[in-house]
């Protein structure tokens, strides 16, 4: 019988930070690299693999003579890059477009450097992947993609064996493999692994090349000549075993896999890789709400700065949003993003994150102040310039500061750029005493509107209803009531369809949580340590905008203060919630009980959607879930939106949103739970969580959720502008498509010149042909999207001539 081929994979495994802080990890970089070209001074025929562009452009700016001799081993095939990402992040939280950034940074780094790109995606030590994966890869040029988690039997079972083609909805493919029993092998392990790996059961039947991992990791350090002397009387010293040797990297495990494998033999995956560690979608709330902030700052400001580079105002700053982005993708290296690294390091990424997003906001700031100061705001009166940083039309409640009412009789109006009269109403501030305007503004797509304010007040139109009572709020589109005592939503009422949507919403229930920081082991968090009740409940906007509930809810040393809101002219439901948490080792959970029934749960994921069984399991997803089946024989769903939350499950109808988790910092023993310990805890004290509750008729797919979760993230932003004259228009649209299911996610200057670059992807898995407008450059351009298709174009500013490019926009 012939042997299995052993690839033997040289890596040394580095978290640049985890536990210990990045500067140590920079170190760990020069160490390893240092330790393994002096390795291959020593041994003609080791190889070494090696991922993360960021590791090798510490190595270029440390240690130039180090990255030279780099230079000279990966052009012998003996150094290996793989990976082409920034780092090797979390493949469950970035966003889509943070997947794209890893890679264009990464890979024209590499090109640059190198003269060449990665072919292998690498990302070992994920804590699971997105099933969009995939098509990202494949448009970042990559053809194959190595990991290890999940692992088969304690995390995920998998049909065929662990080497398989995997497949992204759109049909995007990669020959995939699983590391089998770990990305590193100490000296005195290998012997045993390599024993072992031929025999492996989760092996695709037949399979003849085997990858073998080996040297020491996690804090680097990588092969020894111990490893290598192991490998090299292998053979000899085991002489019936069923495995030979060969010094190999994962091109050259890919290869041999292609050539003695027919294709058709290889299983199709058409699926995530999940599950491992679910307590990381959770961990260290202020961790993800900054990425999400920093992820949605940065684009908005690209949309704008684009915009003012295409009217001739500004340069576009190509030097400063690079800057920024990689300080976040660095931040989503995965025990970063998931949580679950040590305090102090979180301190570190709070200073990098608020930098990059403070650059990305003086970089939005410089734009919009640019197109502000030639806009005519002569009219009379203060004037506000409301900015659509999405290109879709949008309609959304704006608050405008307590500036816009100075010099002005009061009360004031609002009335917009064709002098009607615009619903207002004054709402709390930020302070005691403090006065800010709430108004409904429609905004067009990826451009502004001029709205002024007036002396004196003036009456609008009030043709729908909006009401307020001691335990309920009601208008047009829905009735909610509340229990005075526990707070809870004990109604909610689609007016429109006279449905019953759902009774027990609004729960706010602490979990038991004994699971380490990752919540290795665990799948679901079920069992109650108790609730939170109402200590008080009032009503404290009221208004011809808006009404608002306020509810005050302890449990513990815990405090909530949630508000919800309704308008009278636009039927999106928003929630608000402050929370002090003081309690140690439980899970804060938010939980809506409908009436669905025989319903599939539908998650965000990074430029796609996830569509999974509601068993109550921890799940991953982004800016929404949805829940849809029916409701008395009626299609019809719940989808919850937030502005930086992670995790969910649903159950028996019930969408629960996890708020918080309080483990310990780094806790990776899960047998070893002390309760009295005086470890440093997690997400204690305040945060902030937003959410938006849209009940719908019939599908997620055509109620629109997928853009009113971005319209929740990337809200229009009101900027105060003086009197003056100016030759742009009191509303301007700048650019746009039609489609509902098309979504523009990016809109920037190329990376290698002057040329315009825009991004979008197809949200409901559905043929679509739209027109891409620029109304000020009076261009149009149809594009035509296959099915959760991501598509990226490249027009030449010069000649308007439009072109379909991958993700390194060639």
């Amino acid at each position: 019988m012939e042997k299995v081929t052993l690839h033997m994979i040289g890596h040394g495994h580095i978290d640049p930070t985890w536990l210990w802080n990045w500067q140590e990890g920079f170190e760990e970089v020069r160490a390893t690299a240092r330790s393994v070209l002096n390795l291959m001074e020593e041994h003609d025929s080791f190889c070494f693999v090696c991922g993360s562009g960021c590791f090798y452009q510490w190595l270029k700016d440390s240690e130039p003579e180090l990255f030279e001799k780099i230079k000279k081993r990966v052009e012998e095939g003996r150094w290996e890059i793989a990976g082409g990402f920034w780092v090797e992040p979390d493949c469950n939280i970035p966003c889509g477009e943070s997947f794209v950034r890893q890679g264009l940074y990464s890979q024209r780094f590499f090109l640059r450097e190198f003269g060449r790109i990665c072919k292998v995606g690498f990302n070992p030590d994920a804590f699971g992947h997105a099933g969009t994966l995939p098509q990202i890869l494949t448009k970042l040029r990559m053809t194959h993609y190595a990991y290890m988690r999940p692992e088969p039997y304690r995390e995920m079972m998998y049909p065929g064996g662990t080497l398989f083609w995997w497949q992204a909805a759109d049909g995007s493919q990669l020959l995939t493999s699983q590391i089998p029993l770990g990305y590193d092998a100490p000296a005195h392990e290998i012997v045993e692994k390599m024993k072992l790996l031929p025999g492996l059961s989760s092996l695709m039947p037949g399979q003849q090349h085997v990858l073998c991992f080996y040297g020491v990791g996690n804090h680097g350090g990588g092969p020894t000549r111990e490893n290598l002397e192991h490998i090299d009387t292998y053979e000899q010293n085991n002489p019936q075993a069923k495995g030979k040797v060969q010094y190999s990297t994962l091109s050259k495990f890919f290869a041999a896999i292609e050539e003695s494998t027919n294709k058709d033999a290889i299983p199709t995956l058409e699926r995530e890789l999940q599950h491992h560690g679910r307590g990381c979608y959770t961990a260290h709330s202020d961790i993800k709400r900054l990425n999400r902030q920093v992820e949605h700052t940065l684009m908005t400001a690209e949309r704008f700065a684009t915009i003012a580079w295409l009217l001739g105002f500004d340069a576009y700053p190509h030097d400063a949003f690079e800057k920024c982005w990689k300080d976040l993708l660095y931040n989503q290296f995965h025990d970063i993003l998931a949580g679950t690294s040590l305090e102090s390091t979180y301190e570190d990424s709070r200073d990098q994150l608020g930098a990059a997003r403070h650059r990305a906001d003086v970089i939005l700031n410089a734009a919009i102040q640019k197109i502000a100061k030639n806009v005519d705001t002569s009219a009379g009166g203060n004037s506000i310039i409301a900015f659509n940083p999405l290109p879709w039309p949008v309609t959304a409640p704006l608050t405008a500061p307590p500036s816009v009412e100075r010099f002005l009789e009061k009360p004031v109006h609002f009335v917009d750029d064709v002098e009607t009269v615009v619903l207002s109403q004054p709402i709390r501030g930020e302070r005691i005493g403090h006065k800010q305007y709430r108004f409904l503004a429609e905004l067009p797509a990826m451009g502004y509107r001029v709205f002024h304010v007036r002396d004196g007040a003036k009456m609008a139109r009030k043709a729908l209803p909006l009401e307020a009572g001691p335990c309920c709020l009601q208008n047009m589109w829905w009735r909610i009531e509340f229990n005075p005592c526990t707070g809870e939503i004990v109604r909610l009422v689609d007016n429109t369809h006279k449905l019953e949507v759902g009774t027990g919403g609004n729960v706010l229930a602490a979990m038991v949580d004994h699971s380490d920081t990752w919540s290795h082991g665990v799948d679901e968090y079920r069992v109650e340590a108790g609730r939170f009740t109402v200590t008080d409940m009032r009503i404290v906007e009221q208004g011809d905008v808006q009404v608002t509930m306020r509810i005050v809810s302890r449990y513990g040393q815990s405090e909530v203060i949630t508000e919800y809101t309704l308008y009278r002219d636009d039927n999106r439901i928003d929630c608000d919630l402050r929370i002090n948490w003081q309690e140690r080792y439980q899970m804060l959970k938010l939980m809506f009980n409908t009436n669905i029934q025989e319903g599939l749960a539908t998650y965000d994921v990074p430029y796609g959607y996830q569509i999974r069984m509601p068993n109550g399991q921890e799940e991953p997803g982004q800016q929404w879930i949805d829940l849809t089946g029916s409701i008395d024989g009626i299609p019809y769903g719940l989808a919850i939106l937030n502005d930086c939350k992670y995790g969910f499950d649903v159950l028996d109808g019930m969408i629960r949103v996890s708020l918080l988790r309080s483990p310990a910092y780094a806790h990776h023993d899960n047998g070893r739970f002390e309760s009295n310990a005086c470890w440093p805890i997690m997400d204690q004290g305040w945060q902030r969580v937003k959410l938006s509750l849209m009940p719908h008729i019939g599908d997620w797919r055509d109620a629109g959720v997928v853009k009113a979760a971005w319209e929740l993230n990337a809200p229009p932003i009101v900027h105060p502008e003086s009197s003056h004259p100016g030759d742009r228009t009191l509303q301007a649209g700048l650019l746009g498509t039609e489609s509902d299911n098309v979504l523009l996610s990016v809109i920037k200057c190329s990376e290698d010149g002057d040329d315009i670059i825009i991004r979008g992807y197809e949200t409901a898995g559905r043929s679509a042909e739209t027109r891409l407008h620029l109304p000020y450059f009076d261009k149009c351009f149809k594009l035509v999207f296959s099915p959760h298709e991501i598509k990226t174009v490249r027009i030449n500013r010069n000649t308007w001539t439009l072109k379909e490019v991958d993700l390194l926009e060639e």
